[in-house]
């Protein structure tokens, strides 16, 4: 394996950590702008993001 493989991967690896909190975030978000709730869904979204992050980080991790 060369330089730009190991690259490819930890890039990879990244994106299966942030995607999952960016897209928790955007729907925690609308559903506060919805519901006129503003901290309550997007800091349960972000939690809930975050334990989806690291477990798709995970899986990455072990598949590779």
């Amino acid at each position: 394996m060369d330089k730009k493989d190991y690259l490819v991967k930890f890039i990879n690896c990244g994106l299966e950590f942030t995607i999952p909190i960016v897209i928790s975030i955007m729907i925690g978000i609308w559903l506060d702008k919805k519901f006129n709730i503003f901290p309550l869904c997007l800091v349960i979204f972000l939690i809930l993001g975050c334990i989806s992050g690291c477990f798709n980080m995970k899986r990455y991790i072990d598949k590779n």
